[in-house]
């Protein structure tokens, strides 16, 4: 019905791709209906939870045309994430250093062309996160492009979760708050903290 009217109205087909998702069934597996019961006001799931807990519990583990079942426990596992997001963005943002230091470190470190940085310009930590991050962006950039979003979105949470948050950012603890506090050490961490946690959000 929407290619026929675009070809009538501008000779052109709108969209050459379609997703086909299943529907959204209950924690038992049954189709939601006003006989049974067991359906779901949207907004009331909403106001308790947020919009971005109901879309990620929907969209987590999901798999292209297979039926999807409403879990409440999902929706608390994404509230849960939903705050570890907001905690980690307060704490670099509390602990950030200037935006210009941000950037004089970034332009006289990261070689733009090569992608590369100077070398012994991060720790051994810092590599190791923005391997990871690579990886990932890499990893996720493929599982989108087949539409395998329900991977795709287990795979950020994961990484933001474990390796980012329990990892990373205790390790970046220490270089922020040691007794011989280093401002170079500082303004290194929160670049890659800053540069990590925004790639992290676009994915």
């Amino acid at each position: 019905r929407m290619i026929f009217p675009a070809l009538e109205h501008t000779g052109q087909v709108p969209f050459d791709k379609v997703f086909i998702q299943g529907i959204v069934r209950d924690s038992l597996g049954r189709k939601m209906s006003k006989s049974l019961g067991n359906g779901i006001d949207p907004l009331e799931i909403i106001a308790k939870y947020g919009t971005d807990a109901l879309r990620f519990s929907l969209v987590l583990g999901i798999s292209p045309g297979n039926d999807i079942r409403y879990m409440p426990e999902k929706l608390e596992q994404a509230s849960n994430f939903a705050n570890k997001i907001w905690n980690a963005a307060k704490f670099i943002i509390m602990n950030r250093p200037s935006e210009e230091e941000i950037l004089k470190f970034k332009k006289e470190n990261y070689d733009k062309e090569r992608h590369i940085y100077k070398e012994g310009s991060l720790k051994l930590s810092d590599e190791w996160i923005l391997n990871k991050l690579n990886k990932l962006i890499l990893e996720i950039t493929n599982n989108i492009e087949n539409y395998d979003l329900g991977v795709a979105l287990d795979k950020i949470y994961n990484f933001m979760w474990n390796e980012f948050c329990d990892w990373y950012i205790e390790m970046a603890k220490v270089r922020l708050y040691g007794e011989n506090e280093n401002k170079k050490e500082k303004v290194q961490v929160s670049y890659v903290l800053n540069e990590v946690f925004t790639n992290c959000l676009k994915l």
